[in-house]
């Protein structure tokens, strides 16, 4: 990335001349620089919070969605298609992670949890076996799947799981007992210990006419913000920018489950009539920054984005009983 920011930087110190210096291409590639960070994705960890929700991001149902205009919210809704299906023997150890724990991210409990491993096998692997969490025994393992009957994936119900095509990795919905979860699955894997349960699975997939029709018909993109401080952000001033130099009618949805300050931004092709050529060279330009990933670009390959450590601030560390 340092590389491909220093070509910009480059480019902006190499134009002396003021009229240029007013001009589309240097106040956006300036822009970029200003407020703009690099955009890095999450990898999947056990905490759906590092997960990008596209489901989520472009339901309809959501007020931000729904100001958008009527074209855009139907295509929107197109990109990501469902199918439900009821498995009565789900191989419970699938499950990758969890939607809900106190001790996910920072925000309840500032420590070493289950937000910074890859998947619940993982994470139950690393978590210390205290009296609360054994793991050493058949009976161990009992225990603690009747710990999460009891609270979290209740055998009233069918257990909520999403598969999330572009991840390859199951999501189960719970209420609670993420901790007693883990540790059920590690057992599994580790004891080849089975555990099957009754699911309700929705499936979900990026529908590739869709995102080619919005790749036709938009310029749309995902940016992360500069942080004003240490505890906010502020896309004030690249919005506008953007209404200033590009078009009053970006529109702009941000993800409300996810760990990070993603904006993703659209603009109908339509809007900008000649000045498309510019703004692509610009998106190019910032996209080979490291400053923006084109919408279309990520939904191809989402795999490809996700890359970037998950951590937070650590207030503490609890080692639990010495060996």
């Amino acid at each position: 990335m340092t590389g491909n920011r220093n070509r910009i930087l480059d480019l902006l110190f190499g134009v002396t001349d003021l009229l240029l210096r007013q001009g589309f291409s240097y106040r956006m590639a300036e822009g970029a620089l200003l407020y703009l960070d690099d955009v890095c994705l999450f990898r999947p960890t056990a905490d759906a919070g590092t997960l990008l929700q596209l489901e989520e991001v472009f339901d309809c149902d959501t007020s931000s969605v729904s100001q958008l205009s009527e074209e855009l919210r139907h295509l929107l809704k197109k990109l990501i298609t469902r199918e439900t299906v009821l498995d009565p023997e789900f191989d419970f150890a699938r499950i990758e992670s969890l939607t809900a724990s106190k001790s996910f991210g920072s925000n309840f409990n500032p420590r070493i949890n289950g937000s910074w491993f890859r998947n619940l096998e993982a994470w139950g692997k690393g978590m210390y076996p205290g009296a609360n969490l054994p793991d050493a025994t058949k009976e161990d393992w009992e225990a603690n799947v009747w710990h999460i009957e009891k609270e979290g994936f209740s055998r009233r119900y069918p257990v909520r799981v999403t598969y999330y095509g572009w991840y390859d990795r199951y999501v189960a919905s719970n209420s609670g007992g993420s901790h007693h979860a883990a540790k059920v699955i590690w057992q599994c894997y580790r004891d080849k210990i089975p555990y099957r349960r009754e699911a309700a699975i929705e499936k979900l997939s990026i529908d590739a006419d869709a995102v080619r029709e919005l790749e036709a018909d938009y310029f749309s993109f995902l940016f992360l913000s500069r942080r004003d401080n240490q505890f906010s952000y502020n896309d004030t001033q690249f919005r506008l920018l953007m209404s200033s130099l590009v078009s009053r009618k970006v529109r702009y949805l941000k993800p409300v489950q996810y760990y990070q300050n993603l904006t993703f931004a659209f603009i109908a092709k339509a809007e900008l009539g000649g000045r498309q050529v510019l703004f692509s060279k610009w998106m190019a330009m910032a996209a080979e920054a490291g400053k923006i990933i084109p919408l279309p670009e990520y939904l191809k390959k989402p795999q490809d984005y996700h890359n970037k450590p998950y951590l937070h601030e650590v207030r503490d560390i609890y080692l639990g009983e010495p060996f």
